[in-house]
């Protein structure tokens, strides 16, 4: 049986891999908010329309808020929303950052991740405080949905960082916690581990 080819890039997804997320804390807060139920759905759907519009940057952070805020009909300051709406960003345990950094080293890194400006603002700041350097110096290039225009699972996601970056699929391993995401990125050539409780970032015994 032919071998794989050999991993030269690791595509890495953001929360559930490297970041810690807790989607119910967020949940909570829009409750507390007086969210309908509606609009408490984007965990199991990121379909849900503000939500996805927002992630893929139809939406800049102001528009955001204020379509939240006529779609609820609650009151509530750009800080309560911000909050709530960062709940779910938990943390970044410092030895995943620094495996990071040992496996910059031997493989070119990239990230490409479903997420949106609030966010990219803590969890930057999370990584800086843990690592000591910016994500920036870690990974060649990082594309979040809200810059890109495209969100996983849909294949024009990967298709821009393999125009962009310039790299095979085939000598890439993708690694992401959404099986949908997973079964995606296959269907067009990559190499793909499903992250979850039992397979996590420490555990996949990097040849290193």
């Amino acid at each position: 049986m032919a071998q794989p080819p050999k991993i030269r890039n690791i595509l890495f997804d953001l929360g559930g891999v490297i970041l810690d997320i807790d989607v119910q804390a967020t949940l909570k807060r829009f409750y507390e908010l007086g969210f309908p139920a509606e609009l408490m759905q984007f965990s199991n759907s990121m379909t849900t329309d503000l939500y996805f519009k927002y992630g893929t940057g139809k939406l800049d952070t102001v528009q955001f808020r204020n379509q939240i805020r006529k779609a609820t009909g609650a009151e509530m300051t750009d800080h309560a929303f911000d909050e709530a709406w960062n709940a779910m960003l938990v943390r970044i345990p410092e030895e995943r950052a620094a495996l990071l950094k040992v496996l910059s080293k031997r493989y070119n890194l990239y990230m490409l991740s479903n997420t949106s400006e609030l966010h990219v603002q803590v969890f930057e700041k999370m990584y800086f405080d843990i690592a000591g350097e910016s994500m920036h110096r870690v990974f060649k290039k990082i594309y979040y949905s809200h810059e890109i225009g495209w969100h996983k699972p849909d294949h024009k996601a990967w298709e821009h960082v393999i125009n962009d970056a310039a790299i095979k699929p085939e000598e890439t391993l993708f690694l992401d916690d959404n099986i949908h995401n997973i079964k995606a990125s296959q269907e067009l050539g990559f190499q793909a581990i499903h992250i979850h409780e039992r397979t996590n970032l420490m555990n996949l015994g990097f040849d290193l």
